[in-house]
């Protein structure tokens, strides 16, 4: 989506979406982006990537959302972006085990990749909550905060939580990120930056709201 006019105050955001063959990566993009869903499956071999522009807080930020198969056959191919792009969004399908083992395996091989970019954050999503789940949540709740990952689960079909889920990212990449507003967080250490992300979690729940056994359906958590 082209800029119409710009603003002081633009910004851009590269994300990476990944995960298992058929869990739903396109799909995500394609419905926060035109809102659109197709039951048909075309793999992602290589990588695939849309435009799209959001406002936040009164900025115009344009987007770069590319997505990609998590296999290790095209580990050569997509390494790189680990640490180039602003973000990683790492999908699984709550209902097949085997996407959420895929996810950690990718989650091992960011970790690895992405330490060239102090600013890269990775966050955890699982799709498909419109299926019968194989999965068990709490299981992927303990997962996630040991690997201290924000998570939310999202379903493309329905679109359940698809714009609350990228938004809160977009929200959570803009208010860390530097852009002469004084957020020095890049250069704070990680437990300074944890204890900042544990206040935000209270101070400002519209960023990262906090999802609990009555708000089960929130944005992303951590």
């Amino acid at each position: 989506m082209a800029f119409h006019h710009k603003r002081k105050n633009s910004n851009s955001l590269s994300i990476l979406v990944t995960g298992s063959s058929g869990c739903g990566k396109t799909s995500l993009i394609n419905r926060f982006v035109g809102d659109t869903f197709t039951e048909e499956h075309v793999p992602t071999q290589f990588m695939s990537g849309k435009s799209h522009t959001v406002e936040v807080n009164g900025k115009e930020i344009r987007l770069q959302l590319n997505d990609t198969d998590g296999d290790r056959k095209y580990e050569n191919y997509s390494i790189n972006y680990y640490a180039e792009m602003d973000a990683t969004i790492i999908i699984y399908d709550i209902s097949k085990q085997e996407s959420l083992e895929m996810a950690s395996d990718i989650l091992g091989r960011w970790k690895k990749y992405n330490k060239g970019n102090k600013k890269a954050v990775a966050f955890l999503v699982g799709n498909k909550s419109d299926m019968e789940r194989e999965i068990n949540k709490q299981d992927v709740e303990n997962f996630a905060e040991k690997e201290n990952l924000p998570h939310t689960e999202t379903s493309a079909k329905t679109n359940e939580n698809v714009n609350e889920m990228f938004m809160s990212i977009i929200k959570r990449l803009t208010e860390n990120g530097d852009d002469g507003d004084g957020d020095k967080s890049a250069d704070d250490s990680p437990s300074e930056r944890k204890e900042k992300e544990n206040s935000s979690k209270i101070d400002n729940v519209d960023i990262v709201p906090s999802t609990t056994a009555q708000n089960s359906n929130c944005c992303v958590i951590s």
